[in-house]
């Protein structure tokens, strides 16, 4: 009979694109565990553009003691198919924030203006404007001025003034347009974040009792904030979780809350996550499950997210394990549909 163990997700199991690795097998118990994985969504998370992210990150577990288990995540390469001014990646998932400078903080050369019109920065080194000489009017001595000699004021001209202060000021006028005003830019790659996580195994599973697992995890901002890969912030959660073996089935689940770091220009809210997970053993090298995420939404114009999936682990006994998932949003906070691919190798 094979033994159950949860994998516990580092910052929230919004991420739901692993949930059929929440429960896994394991034929014996290892110091060491390396675990790549690829995972995929899609969705318009409520805005109505979608947005596809990718990434592969890799996952070294190291049991350090008899209850304790240190887990490390890198995320070398992330990929989002298009950015926008007010969606930050937040667990490797877009979420919308609402902008408090005035100046969009992720791609800091966007300027719109009253209009909505997209304006290119212009620098006075670039473009420098000629001087204009004013000349000054003349006088006459008769009681009424000549009208030869009045000079009307120059206007400046919309082209070769386009730098002057007045000009210049008109995204700063309208900072409350700015704060609503989105704009769309190109794809963005690179690394994600890393995690942290240390587990305290707190009670063995029994015949009539659960396992509990205990669990700190902290997020180090190591994605690129000015692309909207992360938020450059450093996150942290705490977490419990219980898993159960009855017969051929199995049982999970996790709480955990999520204290998120504070943003320079938009804010984010602490939020609490979880799921559940029960599956079965189809033959004695494979087991299936059915997983349902949910989290509240990390701000206040982004939406609480739920998905329901299922998930497939199948054991090649000393060659390790390769896990396949795939999941589908049932609120607007979620993607349309997400895909995990991994594979784990303990020594």
């Amino acid at each position: 009979m094979y033994t159950h163990k949860q994998k516990i997700s580092f910052i929230s199991v919004i991420a739901f694109l692993g949930g059929a690795a929440c429960c896994y097998a394991s034929p014996a118990s290892h110091a060491f565990t390396l675990a790549p994985e690829f995972a995929m969504d899609s969705g318009d998370y409520g805005s109505g553009d979608t947005i596809d992210t990718t990434s592969f990150s890799v996952t070294g577990s190291y049991d350090f003691a008899k209850k304790w288990t240190i887990s490390v995540t890198a995320v070398p390469y992330m990929y989002q198919n298009e950015t926008y001014t007010d969606v930050v990646l937040i667990d490797g998932q877009p979420v919308h924030h609402t902008d408090q400078s005035g100046v969009h903080p992720h791609h800091a050369d966007t300027r719109v203006s009253a209009t909505g019109v997209h304006l290119p920065v212009n620098h006075p080194q670039d473009h420098p404007s000629p001087d204009i000489h004013v000349p000054e009017p003349t006088h006459t001595k008769v009681s009424q001025p000549h009208p030869t000699d009045i000079h009307p004021p120059i206007k400046p001209h919309p082209v070769l003034d386009n730098n002057l202060p007045q000009a210049a000021a008109v995204p700063q006028q309208n900072s409350q347009v700015n704060e609503q005003a989105v704009r769309r830019h190109g794809s963005a790659s690179g690394i994600g974040d890393t995690f942290i996580n240390l587990a305290y195994n707190a009670v063995e599973e029994e015949a009539t009792i659960p396992g509990v697992s205990l669990h700190t995890g902290v997020k180090i901002p190591t994605a690129d904030e000015d692309k909207g890969l992360g938020t450059g912030e450093m996150d942290y959660q705490l977490g419990v979780s219980l898993n159960k073996t009855v017969g051929r089935w199995f049982l999970a689940g996790g709480l955990d809350y999520n204290i998120l770091g504070d943003p320079d220009d938009y804010d984010v809210d602490n939020y609490f996550s979880g799921y559940t997970s029960v599956g079965t053993e189809v033959t004695p090298n494979m087991d299936v499950s059915l997983d349902l995420t949910a989290a509240q939404a990390a701000t206040d114009v982004s939406d609480d997210s739920l998905a329901l999936g299922i998930g497939a682990n199948y054991y090649l006994e000393q060659y390790g394990m390769v896990t396949a998932s795939v999941a589908t949003g049932l609120t607007d906070g979620s993607p349309d549909y997400s895909v995990l691919v991994g594979y784990s190798y303990s020594f």
